[in-house]
């Protein structure tokens, strides 16, 4: 039971790392599109099918998730503050569940030698 738990946390551990590295790309390319003249490409698609060249009307406006499928239209210093906020949570979620996989991993080693099992 306690190596299905750990399984668990370990699938539930990569969700976090995905979800705060997609946040840390969404921050750097608020960033890049911020400091671009002109046109910009953008992907349609997150494996690079096909893309577009957009010439941004309000640079310093932009759609942000607020969860729960609410966005919100702020500008620049708002979307990376929110964004910035979100990445700070789930570093500390990623933290706290590597810290619960290494408590079950450690558990669980101490019954494997309690009760001698290879």
């Amino acid at each position: 039971m306690l190596r299905e738990q750990i399984d668990a946390l370990q699938a539930y551990l990569q969700q976090l790392i995905q979800a705060r590295d997609s946040v840390a790309k969404a921050i750097d390319s608020i960033k890049a599109v911020n400091s671009t003249e002109g046109s910009i490409m953008v992907y349609l698609d997150p494996h690079m099918n096909v893309a577009i060249m957009v010439n941004p009307v309000e640079r310093g406006k932009m759609l942000v998730h607020l969860g729960l499928n609410v966005y919100a239209k702020v500008g620049l210093e708002e979307a990376l503050r929110i964004l910035e906020d979100r990445r700070v949570k789930l570093d500390k979620a990623v933290e706290d569940t590597r810290r619960a996989i290494g408590s079950l991993a450690s558990l669980h080693d101490q019954y494997k030698e309690l009760l001698h099992i290879a």
